[in-house]
């Protein structure tokens, strides 16, 4: 009878050892897949921000663009304007000086 339970007793502790050997394997396992995951989300965020980060800027260089149309077209109005102001005067200027000639 106590043959057996030695046999039992190490047959325990071979049993035990083996679950702690496995354990040991399983947590180096998921410890390095939970650091590859990591390491895999931290770049895919990464690349994600510097996408929207050129998208932004994309976007900021283009409304730039459309502003500096507008002005040029706001611009290029006024000029129109103030060069039809002038030929006014001038066509003012010259009856003035025509009627004080005669």
């Amino acid at each position: 009878m106590a043959k057996e339970t030695v046999q039992a007793v190490r047959k325990a502790e071979t049993s035990a050892e083996r679950l702690l050997k496995d354990a040991l394997i399983t947590k180096e396992n998921l410890i390095t897949e939970a650091q590859a995951k990591a390491k895999e989300m931290s770049t895919s965020m990464l690349k994600e921000a510097q996408s929207k980060a050129e998208n932004d800027i994309k976007e900021a260089v283009r409304r730039g663009d459309i502003i500096l149309e507008e002005a040029r077209d706001e611009a290029e109005k006024e000029v129109q304007l103030l060069i039809e102001m002038a030929k006014t005067k001038e066509e003012e200027a010259i009856d003035l000086v025509i009627s004080n000639v005669v």
